[in-house]
């Protein structure tokens, strides 16, 4: 079950970032739903799992499109509050396809905030994991309190200068952060040291394993025995967003299915990797077969220093 971000993307591909005051034709344009918490639910859904949304949209065109897509996903959206007049979260994506980077231009005015009320102690008592982010955060820490009482996993995707991370941080089983966050949080950028230091902050709460990503040097994972860096994977890139969403998906779900710590590390940077094939946040998100077959293929790491 997740709790947080989902948006409207609307996605564009140039051949270079435009400079101030010029005009610049875009190669393609694609309108998908989006965010965080939202594409990760979409991932599981892809990858073989049960997913479902708790959280809140208006009744406008542009939150009905989001609703009936996450539905077509296969995403369960009953716990869905409609607020009339409100719409929701959207983002404007710039996707340069020769360098491989992409830059985001967003808006939440008109997004309704999910009440903690709807985060109830049945729900969380029903999720195998329970997946929050950095928005709707009063109903996050709601879910989160809860599932830290009746032992349910919380997995978290943590951004940069987040609100309120101090009192979130210590209910999150399996954080999973960029880097940008742990630099700015304890002042290094060695990934190593990075996964390391946020561990030794949620371990006296009771946190399970720290997960620092940082693109192609891949991520690294500190938790109770095991420490180990996953590289990330070659791949034709074409557009690099919503690839940590679907991280958090599949190591979600392969939290969710008991799998070991290195093999789900393994199995979510081939699910983030092959997402970077197609245009937007969702459209590249692999299926489980994909993924397995990218794996017994013999992918080539990205060795980049930890």
């Amino acid at each position: 079950m997740g709790v947080g971000c989902c948006s409207l993307d609307i996605t564009l591909e140039v051949s270079r970032y435009p400079g101030p005051d010029e005009k610049l034709r875009a190669d393609q344009l694609r309108l998908q739903g989006g965010g965080l918490t939202a594409t990760a639910l979409v991932a599981v859904a892809r990858l073989g799992g049960r997913a479902a949304w708790l959280g809140a949209l208006g009744d406008d065109a542009l939150a009905r499109r989001c609703l009936e897509e996450l539905e077509r996903e296969g995403v369960d959206v009953s716990l869905v509050r409609t607020v009339p007049g409100q719409s929701i979260i959207t983002a404007v994506i710039v996707a340069d396809a020769a360098a491989g980077t992409r830059m985001i231009l967003w808006t939440d005015r008109a997004q309704p905030p999910t009440s903690p009320r709807q985060v109830t102690e049945d729900l969380v008592r029903e999720a195998r994991v329970l997946h929050v982010d950095n928005f709707q955060l009063p109903a996050a820490l709601r879910g989160a309190r809860l599932a830290r009482r009746l032992k349910v996993p919380v997995t978290a995707d943590l951004e940069p200068g987040m609100a309120q991370a101090d009192e979130l941080l210590p209910l999150v089983d399996y954080p999973i952060v960029p880097l940008e966050f742990a630099r700015a949080r304890y002042g290094t950028g060695a990934l190593r040291d990075a996964a390391r230091a946020l561990f030794e902050e949620i371990a006296p709460h009771g946190g399970r394993m720290a997960i620092v990503t940082a693109g192609t040097r891949g991520s690294y994972a500190v938790g109770g025995e095991v420490e180990v860096h996953q590289p990330a994977y070659h791949v034709q890139v074409v557009d690099t967003t919503g690839c940590g969403d679907v991280f958090h998906g599949a190591f979600a779900l392969s939290l969710a299915r008991g799998v070991p710590a290195p093999d789900a590390l393994r199995f979510s940077a081939a699910a983030a990797a092959l997402k970077c094939r197609a245009l937007g946040g969702r459209a590249g998100i692999p299926t489980r077969r994909e993924v397995e077959d990218f794996l017994a293929a013999g992918p080539v790491p990205m060795e980049l220093e930890a």
